[in-house]
């Protein structure tokens, strides 16, 4: 490993680091245990944002900070009820202009582990490739959350925030992790509260040896210990 890590170093590559934690029912689902730093890891299916929380509080915990941007259905509550320790969470709202937005996660990828982002569409691939040589380089780790486009909303009509899978895929994921509710609890019978949710993980892609699979306990995530 030291002579690896040496040889890095003189060629101007980032040292390997250490995964950044994630709960222990999800650590089987990663190669490494964990996060990979300096990867890009896209969440889609129906619980993407609910993935993307629950991939990022172990780390939170373990005093890693999380920035979440451009994702307005996202709110402190729904981090806490995930695990995610809020003291070390920003949540930032940029302008959906392309550059503007660029900035603002560069600037962010600077002094954050972390990062859960859901991209505008006039985000472009030579932006998306230049954060993630940042990611790369700061060995962060960027969660790409794929968000639908209500049906109202057209793409490229210039109104509004518009984000979505089109723009969620200019960036090129090492990891994909599918996320679907299987079953909720809770609500049956006129119940009015939600005591359990199921969701059912998928986790593969280019810089995965080989696909993983768990359904999980969605509810009790957030008391699992750190891997």
């Amino acid at each position: 490993m030291g002579v690896t890590t040496d040889l890095r170093s003189r060629l101007g590559m980032p040292a390997v680091r250490a995964p950044l934690p994630v709960a222990c029912a999800l650590s089987s689902l990663f190669a490494d245990g964990g996060l990979p730093r300096g990867r890009t890891v896209a969440c889609t299916g129906d619980a993407a944002l609910s993935a993307a929380l629950a991939l990022s509080a172990a780390a939170t915990r373990a005093g890693s900070w999380l920035a979440v941007v451009g994702v307005p259905q996202l709110g402190v509550g729904a981090a806490l009820e995930s695990g995610v320790a809020i003291e070390r969470l920003v949540l930032a709202q940029p302008p959906t202009t392309s550059r503007e937005w660029v900035t603002t996660v560069a600037a962010l990828v600077e002094g954050f582990e972390v990062l859960v982002v859901a991209p505008p569409a006039s985000l472009t691939e030579h932006d998306a490739r230049r954060l993630q040589s940042r990611i790369v380089a700061r060995q962060s780790v960027l969660v790409v959350v794929h968000v639908p486009v209500p049906p109202s909303v057209v793409v490229g009509s210039g109104v509004g925030h518009r984000t979505g899978s089109g723009a969620s895929r200019v960036f090129s994921a090492d990891l994909d992790v599918h996320a679907n509710t299987e079953s909720w609890s809770g609500i049956e019978r006129g119940g009015s509260h939600i005591t359990q949710r199921t969701v059912h993980l998928r986790v593969g892609g280019r810089r995965a040896p080989l696909s993983r699979e768990a359904t999980l306990d969605w509810s009790c995530l957030n008391d699992q210990p750190v891997s």
